[in-house]
């Protein structure tokens, strides 16, 4: 019963603080130590104890861990005096475990772990050995700076009855307690290096406004894209072109730099003069490379994995058909041609 008050005591603290997005480093290690305080099950025939030991953890991401505890206890028997005259036994409790840490602010974080508890009752008395079997943990953790913090838990653990335990059968058994610990983080720290700059001259003028440099030259072009969109690059009296609004010469950006798309120009099909097929006719380049306005041609379809326009107020079955070569640059189709070449 005790256990569980506990488990609810931090289940509503962890409700009541505000959340915030702080989490450890992937690689962080932690080291602690643990003192813990068990209600064990009727079952076991012992009193409730307390006792102590340590733990070691590895941050997997930052906020997901796994961790090992470790804790030793001398419980006293409720039915003394024991075997050879013991008034208590030995308990060692390892517990494994998966662990989330939850960030709530900048200094408090909740804990949720689950994984496998294993328990050895040594000077036995009346129960099984050994045992083990799932476990679980809900808890705070209060960090003080990058390397110390405080955690306060609680938890609970599940051993199946295990009747050809030696000695004694081991019943099924439901142990819960609490637990508390400081612990050593290694590796969280992220270190940094501030130059210090000397101080400016008496006389010194300080600069408080800058004054961004003139944009390039150029005369403004509209380019019709294969998305049917336009856009304006400009172009210096030297030939290059500029693009974004800061006006960056294409030459300096190379190959970062692509239009929106798909265009004919470098495909097979294109560069061997063969004919297009669309709508079950066949079209043949017609004239040279010509520019368009985007507000007179709507696309009408695809060939080649590049779309096909045609005029804005054409009708199915289309004369001509536009194919875009580069941006800005389009190539004609004309399906009379077919019957007029070879």
């Amino acid at each position: 019963m005790k256990g569980r008050y506990i488990l609810a005591m931090a289940a509503a603290a962890a409700l009541l603080l505000p959340e915030m997005a702080v989490a450890q480093r992937a690689g962080t290690i932690e080291l602690g130590a643990v003192g813990r305080f068990t209600v064990y099950d009727s079952e076991v025939g012992v009193d409730n104890s307390l006792g102590g030991g340590g733990r070691v953890g590895l941050f997997v991401l930052p906020n997901l861990s796994v961790e090992v505890d470790w804790t030793y206890a001398e419980p006293e028997l409720e039915d003394q005096p024991g075997w050879q005259g013991r008034t208590f036994i030995s308990h060692e409790l390892v517990q494994a475990r998966l662990l989330y840490n939850h960030s709530l602010g900048e200094t408090v974080g909740l804990l949720l772990g689950a994984g496998y508890s294993y328990d050895n009752y040594s000077r036995v008395r009346n129960v099984g050995a050994r045992g083990g079997g799932p476990g679980g943990l809900l808890g705070l953790r209060f960090t003080f700076n990058d390397y110390f913090s405080a955690r306060l838990e609680g938890f609970g653990y599940y051993v199946p009855e295990d009747a050809e335990a030696t000695t004694f059968i081991r019943p099924q058994t439901v142990n819960l307690g609490a637990q508390a610990g400081l612990s050593f983080m290694i590796g969280n720290r992220v270190e940094t290096r501030v130059e210090q700059l000397p101080a400016p001259a008496p006389d010194t003028v300080v600069v408080r406004e800058t004054v961004e440099p003139p944009l390039p030259e150029g005369t403004p072009t509209q380019l019709c894209l294969a998305t049917g969109e336009t856009v304006t690059v400009y172009v210096t009296p030297q030939g290059d072109t500029l693009v974004g609004p800061r006006r960056v010469s294409v030459a300096q950006l190379g190959a970062g730099v692509a239009f929106a798309g798909e265009y004919a120009s470098g495909r097979d099909w294109f560069v061997n003069d063969e004919p297009v097929r669309f709508e079950q006719r066949e079209y043949l380049r017609s004239g040279g490379e010509v520019s368009l306005n985007c507000a007179n041609i709507r696309q009408v379809g695809e060939f080649g994995g590049v779309p096909l326009f045609a005029d804005a107020n054409a009708q199915s079955p289309y004369e001509r058909l536009y194919v875009p070569v580069r941006p800005g640059v389009w190539q004609a189709y004309q399906t009379d041609l077919a019957r007029v070449r070879g």
